[in-house]
């Protein structure tokens, strides 16, 4: 989902497929012999399951909040806003497995076997329906933690993706387009979305949505000074420069230029 590459994923299935054929053989002795069951409950060979695949389920929770956190500092890189984009939810519910498996496997020393099964259920119905319905909400998740990141450029490379990067902005002006993201931007201009987010951050010392918004403020800027625009509201210059709201344009432009828009017309009137 976060887009990670996973090497020799068959590793992960390993532990599942081995429990399997471990109970079976318990299960096909205990068919054979039933008084074999009363032997593995004074085991306690149930409780020790129970523990070992709590330890698993435990270790793939942190290795997936992880994953998780890498996700979401990649996140302002792609997008302006981030709310719905990120995978909080999923990170809530590995929390749940972890705090699940470490009470539940308590829980049952100190309650009745009945009881211990009514909220173990309770607790596994309210997860679900948690994960169902956050994992709806969701807005367009997009695989953004590359599987080359330990590869390192030199500023020379990176500088020269910049060049290549400005060139095709000037040349096709694709900030004027609204819904641009650093996706659609990496298949146009044919580079790997890394490379264009790793070069524009430290080249040019912003993130991908800053770097859009910067061509569009000098857009807005160019069409301000020209006679023809001179009847449009600033408001109507912005929405045809590529910004979506008023408050997006306003916010940026203050951030950019240091005044307000409304200040720089004015002052480029007089």
């Amino acid at each position: 989902t976060a887009g990670i590459y996973i090497k020799r994923k068959i590793y992960y299935y390993v532990p599942a497929i081995f429990e399997f054929l471990f109970l079976l053989v318990f299960f096909l002795l205990v068919l054979q012999n039933p008084e074999i069951h009363t032997t593995l409950k004074e085991m306690y060979f149930g409780r020790i399951m129970n523990i070992v695949a709590s330890i698993y389920i435990i270790t793939m929770s942190v290795m997936i909040i992880k994953v998780n956190s890498r996700h979401k500092k990649q996140l302002p890189y792609f997008y302006e806003i981030t709310k719905y984009k990120s995978l909080n939810w999923l990170t809530v519910f590995c929390v749940i497995c972890i705090l699940f498996n470490l009470a539940g496997n308590s829980l049952n020393l100190f309650i009745s076997e009945k009881y211990y099964t009514y909220i173990i259920n309770a607790i596994l119905l309210l997860s679900l329906y948690y994960i169902t319905i956050a994992s709806l909400v969701q807005i367009n998740i997009i695989n953004i933690i590359s599987p080359k990141t330990e590869e390192k450029e030199t500023k020379a490379e990176l500088e020269n993706i910049v060049r290549i990067i400005e060139e095709y902005m000037i040349e096709t002006k694709a900030y004027l387009n609204p819904s641009i993201t650093l996706k659609t931007f990496a298949k146009e201009v044919r580079l790997p979305e890394r490379l264009i987010s790793k070069a524009i951050n430290k080249i040019e010392h912003k993130n991908f949505n800053n770097y859009i918004n910067y061509y569009r403020i000098e857009e807005f800027k160019q069409l301000l000074s020209m006679d023809r625009h001179k009847k449009f509201s600033i408001s109507a210059i912005a929405n045809e420069v590529g910004f979506n709201s008023r408050a997006s344009f306003y916010k940026n432009f203050k951030d950019i230029v240091g005044v307000s828009p409304s200040s720089y017309a004015k002052n480029s009137d007089d």
